[in-house]
Formats: structure tokens, sequence, C-alpha cells
């Protein structure tokens, strides 16, 4: 999985990097084979809100999600909970 993380008013540090990383390749158990997609992800923050939205193009459909919370962490775990709802939503 090749990742596309890029920051709008906030600086996109290692530590962000690696969590947005870690957290989005637990998606590979959900596929048969690797993804070999490009995952974008786009980091904001405005007015005091953190702003996550995550793109993968799949063969057949598109999963997006976009969340805004008060954490940029928080708001991270809970697009993967959203990205996991509509992947498995697509399997069954």
């Amino acid at each position: 999985m090749k990742f596309k993380i890029r920051g709008e008013q906030i600086e996109v540090t290692d530590a962000l990097k690696n969590y947005v990383q870690k957290k989005i390749s637990r998606l590979d158990k959900y596929f048969d084979a690797p993804l070999t997609s490009e995952v974008n992800v786009k980091l904001s923050v405005k007015r005091g809100k953190h702003r996550v939205e995550v793109t993968i193009p799949l063969p057949g459909v598109m999963l997006r999600a976009e969340v805004k919370s008060e954490d940029m962490y928080a708001s991270i775990d809970l697009v993967m909970d959203k990205l996991e709802r509509q992947i498995r939503k697509h399997k069954t």
C-alpha cells in the first residue's frame, strides 16, 4: 500500500505519518491480496477542529471517510472505524 499523506495548515510530523500508516495498514486483513492502490490522507486544522479525510480507490468501489474532532489522533481512530465498517458492508 502506498501512502500520500499531506497536511493543510498543520505540519505532518513523523509521528503522525507513522500513526496513520500503522492504522491504515490494519485494513490489509480484510483483503486476500495486498492492496496496490494509493491511499490519500489529508490532515487539516480549521478553527480548532482536527479533520482527517481518507480516500482509498479500489477496483469497483471507492472508500472514503472524513471525521472532525478535537484531537488529531482521535480523528484518525474514528476515520479507521468508519473505513472498517464500509469494508465489511462492501464484502457482505
